[in-house]
């Protein structure tokens, strides 16, 4: 059910018996040559469609922008920043709350997203609420290792071929082009860091000092096939279905 296609009364009717709502926010940003900019939303967007068909939880309009500072160097990805996201999530759950809802689920596309979540889940606490972070990616690693993967690898290249696989280019797909950007005592594995010595050290940068394309990861995008993102995508639609049947039975203090 969605909020957004509901009247006043069929909301009030709907917080008279139900504390849950669901939301999904997601992000603009490069996923790689191949994949569109939308992934982190889209994605979401489809589990909260096959999540819909498995509960009745209600879904409140989604957020397709995130926090994406290091991205932005890349044509078309639009960051909303963490004071904006706190802000705009503040505003949407308080709201929420003064109707009822005392549940809040964060269907979540972008690691991004993350400490502003952690920070908006503790203040939902403290005003006797609970915010839950579900962020498919992991989840679907967690269901299945041979799941688990980077941004812009196999992964998420799997689940946009169930979401549209008019979406992945695979015309142009280009290798993972990691840049040694701080020369080749610091090579860089992965977001956002170097190593030196077998440790990894953050040093945050544009990303496109270090990774020409954004697809950073161990699993490779030309792995991906419908099969694998349809089958990862029902378990973990499945899986948050289950949950939030047993969510919504938690008493909250």
């Amino acid at each position: 059910m969605r909020l957004a296609e509901m009247t006043y009364w069929q909301a009030e009717s709907y917080f008279q018996e139900h504390d849950c709502v669901i939301l999904t926010i997601g992000c603009l940003e490069s996923h790689g040559s191949h994949n569109v900019l939308g992934v982190d939303t889209l994605i979401p967007e489809k589990l909260l469609s096959m999540v819909e068909e498995r509960t009745t939880v209600a879904a409140a309009p989604g957020i397709p922008y995130g926090v994406c500072e290091d991205m932005t160097c890349f044509p078309g990805t639009v960051s909303i920043g963490e004071d904006c996201m706190y802000q705009l999530l503040t505003r949407i759950t308080d709201g929420l709350l003064a109707h009822g809802a005392k549940k809040i689920l964060f269907l979540n596309g972008h690691g991004g997203n993350i400490p502003t979540l952690n920070r908006i889940c503790i203040e939902l606490s403290r005003k006797h609420a609970l915010g839950v972070q579900l962020n498919w990616w992991i989840m679907a690693g967690q269901l299945n290792p041979a799941w688990a993967g980077g941004h812009g690898g196999g992964e998420e290249t799997a689940a946009m071929l169930a979401v549209d696989p008019g979406l992945v280019h695979f015309d142009h797909l280009r290798e993972q082009e990691l840049i040694d950007d701080l020369g080749p005592e610091f090579p860089t594995p992965g977001f956002d860091r170097v190593t030196f010595g077998g440790i990894g050290i953050p040093v945050p940068r544009d990303v496109t000092r270090y990774a020409a394309n954004g697809w950073i990861g161990p699993d490779h995008p030309k792995d991906a096939t419908i099969q694998w993102g349809e089958e990862m995508l029902t378990a973990v639609a499945d899986y948050i279905a289950s949950f939030i049947e047993a969510f919504e039975k938690v008493k909250v203090k």
